[in-house]
């Protein structure tokens, strides 16, 4: 995991380190972490570094005469939706960050409960935004797992359903599970597996049936009655799970 530190103040940069390596050292995350002392030297490195997971910024950044949430602005123009979490000692300036789509901020000194409660959101967004490699007879082609609705086999055909379009391989059920893995994605049938974080609703008396969120219409599917409960279970705990 690579983190990005923007802060003039050596104190807070020193003490945002402690923090955010004490957390990757409590959950065995190898942590790498980027240090800058103005937005110059920041924006000068996402510009080429593509795979920064995470940006902490200071709001203020009083020596300098762009600012944090400047700084922000530049990113996102520069295309940059790197997760933005500001570090401010003015909890009044935390509502500038609406402006640039930040996902939080941290007051001084640092909130560990809260800073634990961002790193987890980022290292769960992360791994709900793996690619998939969806091999055809002309083409390797990568999906963005977000994007994934579902997946349908019919005569040996795999067909894999996302927001975008629709691609097709040569495969059995089983193959599909080899390119999903399980732990996003349920059988709700012998020729379905959907996304568990694309379940609008579920339909729970016979015939059972599972509505799909995909962008702006709603997508039904049938579900056998040996998959009902497992399915209504996974719903369950997502839903619990997203309310803590």
């Amino acid at each position: 995991m690579r983190i990005a530190i923007c802060e003039d103040e050596n104190y807070w940069v020193e003490a945002m380190k402690a923090s955010v390596y004490q957390w990757a050292s409590m959950r065995n995350i190898d942590l790498h972490c980027d240090v800058f002392f103005s937005p110059k030297e920041l924006i000068k490195h996402l510009s080429v570094c593509k795979d920064t997971d995470v940006l902490f910024l200071d709001i203020s950044l009083g020596s300098e005469v762009i600012d944090g949430v400047a700084a922000a602005k530049y990113i996102r123009k520069m295309g940059n939706e790197i997760p933005i979490i500001f570090i401010t000692a003015d909890s009044m300036r935390a509502a500038d960050g609406y402006l640039v789509e930040a996902i939080g901020f941290l007051g001084k000194p640092i909130d560990e409960e809260r800073l634990t409660l961002f790193l987890n959101r980022i290292v769960k967004q992360r791994k709900n935004n793996r690619v998939i490699k969806i091999v055809t007879e002309n083409n390797i082609i990568n999906v963005w797992q977000k994007d994934m609705l579902y997946a349908e086999v019919n005569n040996h055909t795999i067909t894999f359903h996302t927001t975008k379009t629709s691609i097709s391989q040569r495969g059995t059920l089983g193959d599909i599970f080899e390119i999903l893995g399980n732990e996003h994605f349920v059988q709700i049938h012998r020729s379905y597996v959907i996304s568990k974080e694309k379940i609008h609703s579920i339909k729970s008396t016979y015939p059972y049936s599972v509505d799909l969120l995909a962008g702006d219409h709603i997508i039904s599917l049938p579900v056998s009655r040996n998959h009902i409960k497992g399915l209504l279970e996974i719903y369950s705990d997502n839903l619990l799970e997203k309310m803590i």
